[in-house]
């Protein structure tokens, strides 16, 4: 069951900018999603850490901080991948008495598989549409949710877009990205989009963007 929830501060904000967009307010959100993307290494370097050892946060210690950061309650959203999600939010229900909006990362493209301290290719190939989790998971923690069970998670995500000047590879983002969205709509799931500069774009790069 959901507890009454606290009113949360980027709802408030958002009210206040769409109303006045030349408010002051601004959107702070902190990325904590970086284990769909970097393996053992996401954690970051413990404190502990020396020169002559490779020794990284464990998920335990990294998701404690994500708890830390939740309860000093300084930013909006807290970005989180699909599994911190399941356990901050849905089992322990960090978010109920907080204004911090609990979102997660809704896609990992290819150009995102970072794993493997630079030994992989992945990410120098030109970046295929990928969905590790679902909607449904995001919302209620398993495969398909009753309209009730859509409450106990998250209904906030960040779905990232990465073209490279190829028709083909990016029709196929393209319609990846709308088959989301038209999913999203139906079952009351909000997203925000993050669009990366081509990855990969060979020859095709265009000349404003860097490589």
């Amino acid at each position: 069951m959901v507890a009454n929830m606290v009113a949360k501060s980027l709802d408030e904000k958002l009210r206040r900018i769409h109303a006045n967009p030349s408010c002051r307010d601004f959107i702070l959100a902190d990325a904590k999603d970086a284990d769909m993307a970097f393996g053992l290494s996401a954690p970051g370097r413990s404190p502990e850490h020396h020169a002559s050892e490779a020794r990284f946060r464990t998920l335990d210690e990294y998701r404690q901080i994500i708890r830390e950061i939740v309860a000093q309650g300084l930013v909006d959203i807290m970005l989180m991948s699909a599994s911190t999600n399941e356990l901050l939010t849905i089992r322990e229900r960090i978010f109920d008495r907080s204004h911090v909006t609990p979102a997660v990362r809704a896609n990992d493209a290819t150009d995102i598989w970072l794993a493997g301290g630079g030994l992989g290719v992945y990410d120098r190939e030109p970046s295929r549409p990928f969905r590790t989790t679902t909607i449904d998971h995001m919302m209620c923690g398993k495969g398909e949710c009753t309209p009730e069970e859509r409450r106990l998670g998250a209904d906030l995500g960040l779905y990232s877009v990465t073209f490279n000047n190829d028709v083909e590879l990016d029709l196929r983002t393209l319609e990846a990205y709308k088959e989301f969205r038209l999913e999203a709509e139906r079952k009351g799931f909000r997203h925000f989009l993050e669009v990366f500069s081509p990855n990969a774009p060979g020859e095709n790069a265009p000349r404003d963007v860097p490589r």
